[in-house]
This record gives C-alpha cells, sequence and structure tokens, in this order.
C-alpha cells in the first residue's frame, strides 16, 4: 500500500486533471511514478496549448516555487511536436 504522502499527491494530481478536462484540455495524463518534475500534462486541441505541470501537495514558499520555476522555464520555449506510432 503507498505511503499516505504519496496517496495525498496523487489526490492532488488528479484533481487537477479533473479540472483541466472541465476546462476543456482534450488530452489530459498523470505521468505516474516517473520521477520527473512533470506530474501531468494536457493538450488543448482548439488553443494548440501544451501545458505540463509539477502539483505540489502542501503549500510553498515564495523563494521554492521561484526556484521551481527556474529550473523549468526552458519548458516555455517553443518546440516542434509530431506524433508517431510505434509497433
Amino acid at each position: 500500500m503507498p505511503n499516505k504522502n504519496y496517496r495525498s499527491g496523487r489526490r492532488k494530481e488528479y484533481g487537477v486533471i479533473d479540472k483541466l478536462r472541465k476546462e476543456g484540455w482534450l488530452i489530459v495524463q498523470r505521468s505516474s511514478g516517473s520521477h520527473s518534475p512533470i506530474d501531468v500534462f494536457a493538450i488543448n486541441k482548439e488553443t494548440k496549448e501544451i501545458k505540463f505541470i509539477q502539483v505540489k501537495y502542501g503549500l510553498l514558499s515564495s523563494s521554492e516555487r521561484f526556484k521551481i520555476y527556474e529550473e523549468m522555464k526552458w519548458l516555455n520555449d517553443k518546440f516542434d511536436v509530431s506524433f508517431d506510432i510505434e509497433n
């Protein structure tokens, strides 16, 4: 059985997923067990946006929040995206 912190974080991630789906995001998925800074990703078909989200359970100080934004701001650059099927 996963520990309490894991369950709390997972519940928070599903809350974020539900919110994004209600806002009209088409593809919304958890990056479960990845240990990466991206916990949830979402794609909006209408606006052509891709959103990567790190979900934190609890409060972050402004310095903690700033540090995370600084580490991940490279993701805000423009990317070319391709889709492929492997089998």
